[in-house]
């Protein structure tokens, strides 16, 4: 079994998930006294969003391919990184460590295809619904459809993840927000729902919707677990 190098604490709620769900994983498969073997990287959130806020998103980013690095020093075979949105450095995360990194989309969009689903909704951050590293991927490489909700919309989820979230707080403005949003986006032919932010699996549930959720944290930890396994 390889060892995987987790870049978490953003948030550290959605991390401990990882965690968790990677080691319940190998348990299963495994058995006996197995456990993952993991290497983590946790951030102080405030040290990643202090240079976000201020726009200084080379901060961030050197932040995380520093981290990745040395988790490749420590002997991680490959790099998990925690969250959605910092996938926009994906390839610079690569480059650093000189790893792997098993990216957190790819995991979704088989499991969106294996359920043969051609269009799909993205909910997260503004940056990850906007930005190309999740959306194109889902496109490009997997052939997917993409819907977006509006971006009135979008700007008020942003307020959402970034204040109440982090804190594990959802409220009914928010949990209003993302039904309504959701029976919107159904409406306009999305035949399941991708929860593209780590906090998303706080707000939605399966039994909230009449569609398919795809919990990008779940979906990935259990995906990096089995690849773990398998290599």
């Amino acid at each position: 079994m390889r060892t995987l190098g987790l870049l978490g604490g953003m948030t550290y709620h959605a991390t401990a998930t990882y965690y968790t769900t990677i080691n319940d994983h190998v348990q299963q498969q495994l058995g006996g006294k197995n456990s993952a073997r993991i290497l983590l990287h946790s951030f102080n959130f405030a040290d990643i969003m202090t240079p976000w806020a201020a726009g200084d998103r080379d901060a961030v980013r050197q932040q995380l391919c520093d981290a990745a690095a040395g988790l490749q020093r420590g002997g991680a075979d490959a790099i998990v990184l925690c969250v959605n949105t910092n996938h926009m450095w994906a390839d610079a995360i690569e480059r650093a460590s000189g790893l792997p990194l098993l990216h957190i989309i790819d995991f979704s969009a088989e499991a969106i295809r294996r359920a043969g689903l051609t269009k799909i909704a993205l909910l997260g951050t503004k940056v990850t619904m906007e930005g190309d590293f999740i959306r194109g991927r889902l496109e490009q490489k997997f052939g997917l459809e993409v819907l977006l909700p509006a971006e009135a919309v979008r700007d008020k989820m942003d307020e959402f993840i970034f204040q109440e979230l982090p804190h594990k707080i959802v409220s009914d403005a928010c949990k209003t927000l993302y039904l309504d949003t959701v029976k919107d986006l159904v409406g306009r032919g999305a035949q399941g729902i991708i929860l593209g932010c780590t906090e998303l699996q706080f707000v939605l549930k399966p039994e909230d919707v009449d569609v398919p959720l795809f919990d990008t944290v779940a979906l990935h930890a259990r995906g990096a677990a089995q690849w773990a396994i398998d290599n």
